[in-house]
């Protein structure tokens, strides 16, 4: 059973996740929310959502990484590293550039 990645954006306004394969890039899950100031709660939500969306794979067997201004003070209570915004886009470009 192969891990599986999800990046989250916890954002001023929205929180947007997306679940990847890590090996084939491919995109499993996403979605894009308000979270009305309700960030934890929004999070959350989201992290039952793609546990459910997945039932094949435990807890452990998804990394994952945050980002945004809300992203910080969550990262550790659901186990995610930590992406400042710039370095995630920035690591981003690199892998669409390295794939063409």
């Amino acid at each position: 059973m192969n891990e599986l990645a999800i990046g989250m954006d916890v954002g001023s306004t929205t929180v947007k996740a997306v679940v990847v394969d890590p090996i084939t890039k491919e995109i499993l899950w996403r979605d894009y929310q308000r979270h009305h100031t309700k960030q934890p709660e929004c999070v959350l939500d989201f992290m039952e959502r793609i546990s459910a969306a997945f039932p094949e794979h435990p807890a452990e067997r998804f990394r994952i990484f945050i980002t945004g201004s809300g992203g910080g003070p969550l990262a550790e209570p659901i186990g995610a590293k930590f992406v400042q915004e710039v370095n995630a886009v920035t690591l981003a470009v690199e892998e669409l550039v390295r794939q063409k």
